[in-house]
């Protein structure tokens, strides 16, 4: 395929792929910084879950830029693997911050059952993939149906009942996350907690409709923005960087005054 053959909605699915996964990966890497500066853990797990919480959307991003240099579309396997290998890790290391805060007693169970599941979504992928080339491997995984769009993938079977849970897992125990940060009375905890619930939000909204809803360019631009806003409230969220502080306390100090 070459690049001029692609869709209006590829192009467009493409470059909105490229900006939301720089912006996650810069956000990300701040992250990565003040973890490593303050030998957090619990930062650098965070870190890691923004990392790999957005490997959905790598394939499409990567994918876009692979097509402009090469002409052709990233392999299947390629695109597969990109967009699922690392989820899990996201997941994992969400839910060892999550239960280790909230949870402590069922930290560990929680965190073997994840992976118990992860590892046979792993050998599921990797049977597909590598081990039966006479299989339906794409009835198995995922069909890209239209080849004008060679970023939408319509994932089938075990891999989309796989990524459906970790979104509900992701989702229910963020937002529980959020509201108990809320409910703490410390100022700066409870900003926190309100920036993570929308992130959680936006997140599951952007996540569902990606792969439920059919897509036209507004509605593909629009469930980009809820992405990128989800994101930004997630590094704020838990970093809630000087800058933020400024703005917040200042609007409330100067509330206080008026009143």
């Amino acid at each position: 395929m070459l690049f001029q053959e692609i869709s209006q909605l590829a192009h467009v699915a493409g470059i909105t792929a490229v900006i939301s996964n720089a912006i996650n990966l810069l956000l990300a890497a701040i992250i990565l910084s003040k973890a490593i500066r303050e030998r957090s853990r619990i930062i650098l797990e965070f870190a890691f879950c923004v990392i790999f919480t957005a490997s959905p959307w790598y394939p499409s991003g990567f994918g876009y830029l692979y097509l402009v240099i090469t002409g052709v579309p990233l392999p299947y396997i390629s695109y597969i693997l990109a967009g699922n290998l690392f989820l899990p890790l996201a997941i994992i290391f969400w839910l060892d911050v999550y239960l280790t805060t909230v949870k402590p007693d069922r930290r560990n169970l929680g965190i073997l059952v994840y992976a118990i599941f992860s590892i046979v979504f792993w050998i599921y992928l990797t049977f597909y993939l590598f081990l039966a080339p006479d299989a339906p491997v794409q009835g198995m995984i995922g069909i890209i149906d239209d080849p004008t769009d060679p970023f939408d993938i319509d994932y089938k079977m075990f891999v989309l009942a796989y990524l459906s849970v970790s979104i509900v897992i992701a989702c229910t125990t963020g937002i529980h996350f959020a509201l108990k940060s809320i409910k703490i009375n410390e100022r700066e905890i409870q900003w926190k907690g309100r920036f993570l619930f929308i992130a959680f939000i936006f997140f599951g909204i952007a996540a569902t409709a990606d792969a439920i809803i059919p897509m036209n360019v507004i509605m593909l631009v629009i469930i980009r923005i809820i992405l990128v806003i989800a994101i930004i409230c997630f590094y704020i969220g838990f970093i809630l960087p000087k800058w933020v502080k400024k703005i917040l306390f200042r609007r409330i100090e100067d509330q206080i005054e008026k009143d």
